[in-house]
């Protein structure tokens, strides 16, 4: 009987922790494809000397004005009859993606540079406490925060 009430104890202990450790790692998964993404947009821009976007999606083909970054996202080039470099499917539930100036595509250059800065924010339920940042500067530099909560700024974040 003292046995089962010793693991029935270290039971309530170790779930929560196990849930925390999935969300941190779900988070981190995020914004390292995030990173994996920018970067082959960048590459093949450069590779292919055209301008190539990252932009959200909701069919995995097509670039999308209005869904969320949360819906998935994928590389595409803009030359004609251009088939996506690179397809992310949306998002766990409860999970976000913002992006900080309310852009709808990361384009990069041909020479690596993008036409407009980001920063994105991955947030879940527990708040902006536990978010990941990824920012790309203007002239195409990719950032991932070293500090959960914070951008690279070291300011600290908000989700929505």
């Amino acid at each position: 009987m003292v046995t089962i009430a010793v693991g029935f104890i270290l039971l309530l202990i170790a779930v929560p922790a196990m849930q925390n450790f999935l969300r941190n790692d779900r988070q981190w998964t995020v914004a390292n494809s995030l990173v994996m993404s920018l970067n082959a947009a960048r590459s093949e821009a450069i590779k292919q000397d055209a301008p190539v976007s990252l932009c959200p999606t909701t069919n995995g083909t097509s670039c999308s004005t209005t869904a969320p970054w949360a819906q998935g996202w994928i590389v595409l080039s803009s030359t004609a009859n251009a088939v996506p470099v690179l397809t992310v499917p949306a998002l766990a539930t409860g999970t976000t993606l913002t992006e900080a100036s309310g852009l709808t595509a990361v384009t990069f250059l041909s020479t690596g540079m993008v036409t407009a800065p980001a920063g994105f924010t991955v947030c879940d339920t527990r708040g902006a406490a536990d978010a990941r940042y990824v920012q790309v500067t203007l002239t195409g530099s990719i950032a991932s925060s070293s500090r959960v909560g914070h951008t690279v700024n070291g300011a600290a974040l908000t989700c929505p």
